[in-house]
């Protein structure tokens, strides 16, 4: 591991921006069935035209789902003047949005439209002058330079790493998925079950195990896993109360967090404690063990692994809650999958499996 905390050139615009791309795609396409070539004189979507009906709420959503996107491109090309970042940014959301839109006209159950185009071009527009901003105030990405090194493993294996959290915490936002567990339907009644208790509870203890120690390998030091398990956690109890509060219907608040899930959370959380206490090596082949043993432990119960949370559950008519729930599921069970190969290339990185050095020897 290395151990020079120093600032470096970071890559995480480029991780992040990379893989928020790849989630864009993912939920623009899904559910990649049922292709089929446009009808004989259908316009293409940039000539056909604007849909007679439309919400503004729709087009809230569009403009949402691209402001990320270009808020990490515009952070990325430190020697490019600020116009250029913005019209990059502003260009590649137009692209992929285009790219999308053009794909869709070959997905029956999709609608392809110019509205959305601009939408999402709007959106990477917003979000590339949010980068900018943050990008006049040298000071404070200075600062934020500084903290991310000192607290974190530097190189590209930190920003990797810290980038692979990033999406696993975004995904966490979905409220028909209780916090670190991957599947959730209360129509099936699993915690009437004790087969069933006991497989939800160690699911959701494997994901604490798991995230745990991910961000114990990210951390220089030892001391800073408290402060920063705290943070995350909370980050993602509140995303995900905001969500619930907005999405979920009022008579699935009682049923939101379940007693399994509860209990494998705790039990996670105190198994966690102790393995933080082990060499590096022996953490990260535990936290590897810990993920895939969230996606394994499901198979044991098969209503348990298809379950997905019912848009009934929601108070969200609109239909980007299919795509939003697809999306969100699949990142949950790809992720482990990720993260562990992620792992086993870190474990080959020089040094790694060294103790950290004491705050007074690290080296400024």
């Amino acid at each position: 591991m290395s151990l020079d905390v120093r600032p470096h050139g970071t890559r995480l615009p480029q991780y992040f921006a990379f893989l928020y791309g790849v989630m864009i795609v993912y939920a623009s396409l899904e559910p990649f069935s049922g292709w089929m070539t446009p009808l004989p004189g259908t316009p293409f979507f940039l000539f056909a035209p604007w849909p007679a009906r439309f919400t503004r709420y729709d087009i809230a959503i569009n403009v949402v789902a691209y402001v990320p996107l270009g808020f990490f491109v515009a952070l990325t090309g430190r020697h490019t003047t600020a116009a250029m970042r913005f019209a990059i940014a502003t260009a590649m959301a137009a692209l992929l949005s285009g790219a999308m839109e053009t794909t869709q006209m070959f997905l029956p159950s999709r609608d392809a439209s110019t509205l959305d185009l601009v939408s999402n071009t709007a959106g990477g527009a917003l979000g590339s002058l949010a980068a900018l901003v943050l990008n006049s105030t040298p000071g404070l990405r200075a600062r934020i330079a500084r903290w991310r090194d000192r607290v974190f493993i530097g190189g590209r294996s930190g920003d990797l790493g810290l980038a692979l959290l990033g999406i696993w915490l975004l995904a966490q936002v979905n409220p028909g998925i209780p916090l670190f567990a991957a599947t959730f339907d209360p129509s099936l009644e699993l915690t009437r079950d004790f087969a069933g208790t006991l497989l939800q509870a160690a699911q959701s203890a494997f994901n604490v195990v798991g995230v745990g120690l991910f961000l114990a390998l990210l951390l220089h030091q030892r001391r800073y896993l408290g402060g920063a398990g705290l943070v995350l956690i909370g980050v993602a109890l509140m995303l995900k109360g905001a969500a619930a509060a907005v999405l979920l219907r009022s008579t699935m608040w009682d049923n939101w967090l379940k007693p399994s899930v509860t209990s494998g959370v705790v039990g996670g959380a105190i198994r966690l404690l102790l393995m933080t206490r082990l060499s590096r090596p022996l953490q990260t082949t535990l936290c590897a063990i810990a993920l895939l043993s969230s996606l394994i432990a499901p198979l044991l119960a098969p209503d348990m692994w298809q379950a997905r949370a019912p848009l009934a559950l929601f108070d969200w008519p609109y239909g980007h809650l299919l795509n939003f729930n697809g999306l969100t599921h699949a990142v949950l069970v790809v992720w482990p999958v990720l993260a562990s190969c992620y792992l086993m290339w870190l474990v080959g990185q020089p040094a790694w499996g060294e103790r950290t050095l004491p705050e007074q020897e690290i080296p400024r």
